[in-house]
């Protein structure tokens, strides 16, 4: 296993590309993901196809503003 930093895009671009991607595969979910900026965890917010102005750490339990960040797609075929 590699242990690289995932590429986080800004906000409006995340949007962007989440909005695409599921137009491309209808019915499917995606969870946004960031970086706690307390303790560095990488986090997934739990609710599907929303994303948040800030997400809470399951790690160290504190607030992180989200900027920037990733998802991941869950596909419903």
């Amino acid at each position: 296993m590699t242990d690289k930093k995932p590429k986080d895009l800004p906000r409006q671009e995340l949007m962007e590309l989440a909005a695409e991607t599921l137009r491309k595969y209808p019915g499917s979910e995606i969870h946004f993901k960031f970086t706690c900026t307390h303790c560095g965890a990488r986090c997934t917010l739990a609710d599907a196809n929303r994303l948040y102005e800030r997400g809470e750490c399951g790690d160290c339990g504190k607030l992180t503003t989200i900027t920037k960040g990733g998802f991941r797609l869950d596909l419903k075929i």
